[in-house]
């Protein structure tokens, strides 16, 4: 169960950590980040204001939001995964088109086609890959669930057990840079503390996203002194995230996500999101990376999550 716990934060990415560092404010963060020259001429003009861009950053909710939206509406999906040995062969694959119904209270799912390769099961069609547990976890209904159309934003005091890591993990993916309570990582995810921002270099960029839609650009840099030195004192090395100019809406982000210790990752993920109206939803969801927890085999994998044909009731 404690491997399920690491490996979901893994996904979508604890012992309490001391606090032996200060958040820093707004207004101090502000002073690290570099500003791209066609922001900084605009600004007066487009009413953009940097601490409330980063008070955004830090607090948006949007993100989530979009992931959420997907309990509620009928769409089809495509999910690849890949699994690779030591030598970095092909040791097993699985493909699937899925459906999911909604009438905006409940939802179930057909399994419209399924292929698979190699040892991706154990016998009784049982997950042999910890990453496919959890990518089943995310994405897969089973049954029938009721009960989801309100955002499930439940209280810390209200969890216990696995959701109250559950809870934290999701936070790691929902509001990066933010301390969380992950087993032996958390205080090296608050890429915003006194101890953590001088690793970093922050930018705020203007820049279209994949969809052509005009946006600014927060990103979180280790810098490159610091990829080798002190490299464990990081976890998040990369984060690029896209808000739209319109709305200030995330359309998309970036994570490279790097801990060596008690267990090692490596993770790569890419999400992009879509309106489909009026909503936000995941459009694509990829994943590169491994995992290396002792007792077990290292799990090398990388999957894509394509969604499609999103129709509200």
């Amino acid at each position: 169960m404690y491997r399920l716990i690491i490996i979901w934060g893994l996904f979508c990415l604890t012992f309490t950590s001391p606090l032996s560092s200060q958040e820093l404010s707004d207004e101090e963060i502000a002073a690290y980040i570099l500003i791209d020259s066609t922001i900084v001429v605009t600004a007066e003009r487009s009413g953009f204001d940097t601490e409330d861009f980063i008070r955004l950053v830090r607090k948006d909710s949007s993100f989530y939001r979009a992931f959420h939206n997907l309990r509620l509406v009928n769409y089809k999906a495509e999910n690849d995964m890949r699994f690779f040995d030591k030598k970095n062969k092909v040791a097993a694959t699985y493909f699937s088109r899925t459906s999911q119904q909604s009438d905006g209270d409940c939802r179930t799912m057909d399994v419209l086609e399924e292929k698979t390769t190699g040892n991706f099961y154990k016998r009784k069609k049982k997950y042999r890959y910890y990453t496919a547990k959890m990518y089943d976890r995310v994405f897969y209904t089973h049954g029938k669930i009721c009960g989801e159309e309100e955002m499930l934003e439940e209280k810390e005091s209200n969890l216990k057990g696995l959701q109250k890591y559950y809870n934290e993990l999701k936070r790691l993916i929902f509001q990066p840079g933010e301390r969380v309570k992950v087993p032996l990582i958390g205080s090296k995810t608050a890429i915003f503390d006194t101890k953590l921002a001088p690793y970093y270099d922050y930018f705020i960029t203007s820049k279209p996203f994949t969809n052509g839609a005009d946006c600014y650009v927060f990103s979180a840099v280790v810098k490159p002194d610091f990829l080798e030195k002190k490299a464990g004192k990081t976890v998040i090395k990369y984060l690029e995230t896209f808000f739209e100019k319109s709305n200030l809406q995330v359309v998309g982000r970036k994570y490279h996500l790097v801990y060596s210790g008690v267990f090692d990752f490596d993770v790569t993920m890419d999400v992009e999101l879509m309106k489909r109206g009026g909503r936000y939803y995941p459009r694509v969801v990829q994943y590169n990376g491994f995992w290396n927890i002792p007792t077990r085999k290292i799990e090398i994998a990388n999957f894509t999550a394509r969604i499609s044909e999103v129709r509200a009731n």
